[in-house]
């Protein structure tokens, strides 16, 4: 399996909100046609955009009577992240269709409006593995501490793609409790029949949550040395007042969903990045779909990115950056 990153378009600047405010008009109208393709097409760019002016239309939308609309409209809102549509989400966690169900988790996850913890929790036991590894995703996301017992179980999923998430978001959340049960995970990996590509991508997902548990528990346990600087700033030419754009130091491999493995797809996921001026990813939001769940996997890949910040005038800057992962 191969991933390739590519950088695209241009940094915005950091007091950018990347968020438009008044939506497309033709997209607007689109949600009303009598054709669902059109309404689905629709309700994506207005995701896409991350339109705020459209949260009530999409939201009229997530009753529609085609699952396709009801889905795409659910992961616009999730891109938007207005918390205003957590409580007209949650419904959708019981949704007839599993791919609503999904969005409607990972929508959850992206806007982090922890009233949606309890619900979430009880989608972690629904029939569906993709609705399951949503749940998984979101609860990680939202760095839900109380789900850390949930979740350790999940390692013992049936679904490879559970078990992957589970890692990822133990490492999200920082428990230490989680290390011994990460490093059992990799054990019982050994039961489930799975190509060698997601076997090793498995155990880097293992190693890059007991890296951040690591990471967790030293930031949180005194040194007891001399006091040192967080940041590498002091490290930069500072009387050179050097400036530069956003670099990548450090990638991620993530690994194919189950579902792109059965149909041999696997397009790319655009993606528009916050980094913080310490060089971490704060938030990615999808700018372009690909469907079966790769962009859960892209975000969940991008989250764990060590970027070397933008400078202007040697000081590092929190700035956006358009991305697109291919697997």
């Amino acid at each position: 399996m191969k991933l390739l990153i590519v950088v695209l378009v241009h940094l915005l600047a950091a007091s950018s909100l990347a968020q438009s405010t008044t939506p497309d008009a033709g997209s607007l109208s689109g949600l009303r046609s009598k054709d669902s393709q059109v309404r689905k097409e629709a309700a994506d760019k207005l995701g896409s955009t991350r339109a705020r002016g459209a949260v009530r239309a999409l939201v009229e939308t997530l009753s529609d009577k085609e699952p396709i609309v009801r889905e795409a409209a659910a992961f616009a809102l999730g891109q938007i992240s207005d918390p205003a549509a957590t409580g007209l989400l949650i419904p959708l966690l019981a949704d007839s269709n599993s791919e609503v169900r999904s969005s409607a988790a990972f929508a959850l996850g992206m806007i982090g409006d922890r009233k949606a913890l309890d619900a979430l929790s009880y989608a972690l036991g629904d029939s569906n593995s993709e609705v399951r590894s949503s749940a998984t995703f979101a609860l990680g996301l939202m760095q839900d501490e109380a789900a850390v017992d949930e979740i350790i179980e999940a390692l013992d999923d049936s679904s490879f793609d559970v078990r992957y998430d589970a890692v990822w978001a133990l490492g999200r959340i920082g428990d230490p409790d989680a290390e011994d049960h990460l490093r059992g995970s990799l054990v019982t990996l050994d039961l489930l029949k799975i190509d060698d590509a997601w076997r090793e991508a498995y155990r880097q997902a293992v190693q890059n949550s007991l890296e951040s548990l690591k990471n967790e528990a030293h930031a949180a346990t005194p040194s007891g040395g001399r006091p040192r600087r967080a940041t590498g700033v002091v490290s930069e030419n500072r009387y050179e007042s050097p400036t530069r754009p956003i670099g990548v130091r450090q990638l991620t491999r993530p690994a194919l969903t189950e579902g792109a493995m059965r149909t041999k797809v696997s397009p790319p996921v655009k993606l528009r990045v916050l980094v913080g001026a310490d060089g971490r990813a704060v938030r990615a939001y999808v700018t372009r779909r690909s469907g079966y769940g790769l962009e859960r996997r892209a975000v969940e890949a991008v989250l764990q990115y060590r970027f070397d910040p933008e400078l202007q005038g040697g000081l590092p800057q929190t700035s956006w950056l358009d991305m697109e992962v291919k697997f």
